[in-house]
């Protein structure tokens, strides 16, 4: 950025010199030479302005922050013990299904205000076990938020009227349970991620189905 920003300036002297060379001198040939060095430097600095542009709203795009970690403690008799931790606070939850689901719930932002560097809003919704044939067993759902509904709604009205809001809507991740299985929930501006961070839950994503 400092770069480009130099040749800027340096495209804006060299540009004015050949207009003062021109129209208060008379000089044609270092008018012309000037001028032309100018528009390229000008050139090379909005060409470099674009690129450093276009890297940085792809890394904007798609940074990405860490929600929460969900950790398979024990599994026995279809019952598994599993730890989830949130900004450092652990809680254990006993779920009786073959995988877990997160969701929660998101205010997206517009493009333009997302290249500003605003993040989404993102907030844990619920977690729950989840069947990849339901039936009619009974599936336990947690909740996680408090009043967070209302704050949802307040940042959602304000920032609607200048039209910052791109939607809200609901995102959700599964991932198998095993015994052992360590994961991690991300969010990006296009909703969860959930992955292994250990051997055991590579483990069991790639033997998922099978």
């Amino acid at each position: 950025m400092i770069l480009s920003l130099t040749l800027l300036v340096f495209g804006f002297l060299l540009t004015g010199l050949a207009v003062r060379q021109f129209v208060f001198k008379r000089k044609l040939i270092a008018a012309s030479l000037n001028g032309l060095l100018g528009l390229i430097v000008l050139l090379v600095a909005t060409f470099i302005s674009m690129l450093l542009f276009n890297v940085q709203s792809y890394i904007q795009l798609t940074k990405e922050r860490v929600l929460a970690e969900v950790e398979i403690v024990t599994v026995d008799a279809g019952t598994a013990s599993l730890r989830l931790t949130v900004n450092g606070k652990r809680r254990n939850y006993a779920l009786s299904a073959r995988e877990w689901r997160l969701d929660a719930r998101f205010i997206k932002w517009k493009p333009w205000v997302a290249l500003l560097g605003k993040d989404p809003v993102v907030r844990l919704d619920a977690l729950s076990g989840r069947y990849v044939v339901p039936g009619n067993r009974v599936i336990k759902v947690y909740n996680l938020h408090e009043d967070y509904e209302i704050i949802d709604s307040i940042i959602a009205n304000l920032t609607d009227h200048f039209g910052m809001v791109d939607t809200m809507y609901g995102s959700s991740v599964y991932m198998p349970i095993e015994a052992g299985a360590h994961y991690q929930v991300s969010a990006n501006h296009a909703g969860l991620i959930a992955r292994p961070v250990n051997q055991k839950g590579e483990q069991a994503v790639m033997q998922w189905d099978r």
